[in-house]
């Protein structure tokens, strides 16, 4: 569904030379439309041209482990994930993105960073994008408090089998209502959106790790291994594994589709489907 609305809005803009197509990052209608790789023979990825920015104290998760649905077309090219950043605004959902499945094994993706470890540091470690955005008004006078989004649940590892996460909790008084408002979802990625953009809006390391959107930052999802409730979730999570995460850091990250791991939640096919922008972190070992 989202994909269907951003489609329409970009063709849209496309045929009335972005008249009125507020805070549009993209260079151009065409590569927007190209960019979207609808899945059909005819549409392929340009995923595999672009690399990630690296060398400023921003690293990218660059390498796939898992990702068994990938036809490495349009949105189902997994390259898409590690081949750097690229928000489109508060008000627009990035294409740069691999879609995972709703259920099943597509619908998580296991990254790396290739040769090291990502490691503990004061505030957030990693932000995780995925390409959610704000509904309404297209300017400051917009609430900020409804997004379209399509939540996600992080874990990390060492040993691709044991994980520990960080306690998602959807906090809505109406627990069997979805609710787009990113206050409800504690500790999930895919709730904020982002303006960071590796190509046209590069900003400071500092910005991009300012995850505050409304007031300036770059947005997106982030983690901090020091989180008092990190540990409190994931598959395999024993407090020995968690104390050598915090202490020494991990190596690999898991991003799966929220409602595979909380069934509970009541999120329906329109939401069902995260899109995975990529994710980096602020520290790694040399």
């Amino acid at each position: 569904m989202k994909k269907v609305i951003q489609i329409f809005i970009i063709f849209t803009c496309f045929s009335s030379s972005f008249i009125g197509c507020e805070d549009s990052k993209s260079s151009s209608g065409a590569e927007a439309l190209l960019a979207l790789g609808l899945g059909g023979s005819g549409f392929l990825s340009s995923c595999d041209q672009r690399t990630p920015e690296s060398g400023r104290g921003i690293f990218v998760a660059d390498e796939i482990i898992s990702a068994p649905t990938s036809t490495g077309i349009g949105f189902k090219d997994s390259d898409c994930s590690i081949d750097g950043i690229r928000g489109q605004g508060k008000f627009n959902g990035s294409l740069d993105v691999y879609t995972l499945d709703a259920s099943g094994i597509g619908s998580s993706i296991i990254l790396r960073w290739s040769g090291v470890k990502v490691l503990p540091t004061s505030g957030i470690d990693f932000i995780v994008y995925e390409n959610p955005f704000f509904v309404g008004v297209q300017n400051n006078s917009n609430s900020f408090d409804n997004v379209f989004m399509e939540p996600l649940i992080v874990e990390v590892g060492n040993d691709l089998t044991n994980w520990c996460g960080w306690n998602p909790n959807y906090t809505n008084s109406d627990p069997n209502t979805f609710v787009g408002n990113p206050t409800y979802w504690n500790n999930f990625a895919g709730i904020t959106p982002f303006t960071y953009n590796q190509d046209s809006n590069p900003m400071t390391v500092s910005e991009v790790f300012d995850t505050d959107i409304i007031n300036g930052g770059g947005g997106g999802d982030g983690f901090d291994l020091a989180d008092s409730n990190f540990g409190n979730s994931g598959s395999g999570c024993s407090g020995t594994l968690k104390n050598e995460i915090q202490t020494n850091g991990f190596t690999y990250i898991k991003i799966s589709a929220a409602k595979t791991i909380l069934t509970s939640l009541p999120i329906d096919s329109a939401h069902a489907n995260p899109d995975i922008d990529g994710v980096i972190a602020k520290s790694v070992t040399p």
